[in-house]
């Protein structure tokens, strides 16, 4: 969803804003989900069902995502000394392990479609998807701004997308299963539905590994970085360095930064420019530096060299 976050400005939603989005969107989807399931039965449609599981994936994953949200506005303790951040990554990490699932629940459904073809009610289809599409549309929208600072709502918001064009096939496989009796356009519409669970599953599932895994941004230009601190008068050497993301919008960083000094303050100066390149040019919010001095420096401060 890179396109979507840099189409829009990162201007985040609160964190008791962004629940209350979840909990509608919850609301909406919990009542699309039972009707699709139940209609699935009814009209026999792989494509329904197919879109019906999506959204109890949708609920799954939001029903977590309202705890989640909640969790994340807890203050740090003394288990947790940086805070519940990391709930916004496990609960990607868990929506992309359930459309993984369920897009193997569905290439099976549609398997055996093809091996016992059913009759499938078009006009019903229908109706279903364009009902699928105005509550994906109305959820996608509300999620949208927030889908670039948070893996909580970019799963979200990405199902939804997906689940828009979802619906599209279930308006497509309607209209042809009224014209046409094979189920063959139902089936396609759920290998469609099954392929963009995969592509979004699969995303957001890299992502929150990357995140458990304490992974560096992937774009942290290692060499700018070490360049531009070597820029600052007083530094000869930097080294040591480990950048990660706590969460989507938090990165860390630590690093060894060997000086040579001619005051006792220059030290402050050194760090506290550290800080601002970080900061501005590099999009670190939370860094620790390790100041080493060089031989000199050590001569001229300190009476004896341990």
């Amino acid at each position: 969803m890179e396109t979507c976050c840099n189409a829009i400005p990162h201007r985040p939603s609160s964190p008791s804003s962004l629940e209350w989005k979840f909990i509608w969107a919850f609301i909406l989807n919990g009542g699309l989900a039972v009707t699709e399931l139940a209609m699935s039965i009814v009209t026999g449609s792989t494509a329904v069902l197919a879109d019906g599981l999506m959204n109890v994936d949708d609920l799954f994953a939001l029903g977590f995502s309202i705890y989640s949200e909640r969790k994340t506005q807890q203050d740090p303790d003394e288990r947790r000394t940086f805070g519940y951040g990391r709930m916004d990554a496990l609960a990607g990490f868990v929506k992309g392990c359930l459309l993984l699932l369920s897009s193997l629940v569905v290439l099976l459904q549609a398997g055996r479609l093809l091996l016992v073809p059913e009759t499938v009610a078009g006009t019903t289809v229908l109706i279903i998807g364009s009902a699928s599409l105005a509550v994906n549309f109305i959820s996608s929208v509300m999620l949208k701004a927030d889908a670039c600072c948070s893996l909580n709502a970019r799963g979200t918001y990405a199902c939804m997308t997906y689940d828009m064009i979802g619906s599209v096939s279930l308006i497509t496989s309607g209209l042809l299963s009224q014209y046409f009796s094979v189920v063959y356009f139902d089936v396609a519409a759920a290998l469609l539905i099954a392929f963009f669970m995969v592509k979004s599953g699969w995303g957001i599932f890299k992502e929150g590994a990357r995140l458990f895994l304490q992974s560096a941004p992937t774009d942290f230009p290692y060499d700018t970085f070490e360049k531009t601190v070597l820029a600052i008068k007083g530094v000869t050497s930097v080294g040591d360095i480990h950048v990660w993301s706590l969460t989507p919008r938090e990165h860390h960083l630590t690093c060894k930064v060997t000086i040579k000094i001619e005051n006792i303050c220059d030290c402050e100066r050194i760090v506290g420019d550290i800080e601002r390149i970080c900061s501005e040019q590099f999009d670190i919010n939370h860094l620790t530096i390790q100041p080493v001095y060089n031989g000199q420096t050590l001569k001229r401060f300190c009476k004896t060299r341990t």
